[in-house]
């Protein structure tokens, strides 16, 4: 689908000369005299590689054909993923470096969303926030004021995080899939 520069938006996948690009950011500038020219902070999909692409206002861009499908994380054999597409019950098996920012999220039967062009999956979409359970953490040491009130804890599915010190083993905590920080 052509667009133009205007009409990009954040989490936009552009078709750049056959290699796709995730739009992270988007930028817009105007001088008085000359035309308007937008940069978007992308990363190409298949090589993770981040760049800044920049067009005139007068441009004409390639929308990538997208689908995002409602999916479940179904398990991890060694370094294969396996999702399933709800709608379909299609099932797609993800190396691990092709999904290396999700993949310390995922558990077992988590819902996210998959991102498919050309019947291939190009991206996986976690949930803002996941509930996990400590499975192991540090007792607390009531004077400990070195930690400013947190301490290390691994979760059910192997993820380290810092908790803070009041919670232990068993304690349900909610983790940001954007920055890892617990809430």
């Amino acid at each position: 689908m052509k667009i133009s520069p205007s009409e990009v938006k954040k989490w936009t996948v552009l078709d750049v000369d056959g290699k796709l690009f995730k739009v992270i950011d988007t930028a817009h500038t105007h001088t008085w005299r000359w035309s308007a020219t937008y940069s978007f902070k992308a990363k190409d999909i298949i090589q993770w590689a981040n760049l800044t692409l920049t067009y005139k206002s007068s441009a004409i861009l390639e929308q990538a054909e997208v689908q995002t499908n409602s999916a479940i994380f179904l398990y991890a054999w060694w370094d294969a993923y396996t999702f399933m597409v709800n709608d379909t019950s299609e099932m797609f098996e993800l190396q691990a470096e092709d999904i290396e920012d999700v993949v310390p999220y995922l558990k077992e039967n988590l819902d996210c969303f998959v991102m498919l062009h050309k019947g291939n999956v190009i991206w996986v979409i976690l949930p803002a926030s996941i509930e996990y359970t400590i499975s192991e953490t540090v007792p607390w040491v009531k004077w400990d004021r070195s930690s400013a009130g947190k301490k290390p804890a691994t979760l059910e599915n192997g993820l380290e995080v810092m908790v803070p010190l009041h919670l232990e083993a068993g304690a349900v905590v909610r983790v940001n899939t954007a920055t890892g920080d617990v809430w």
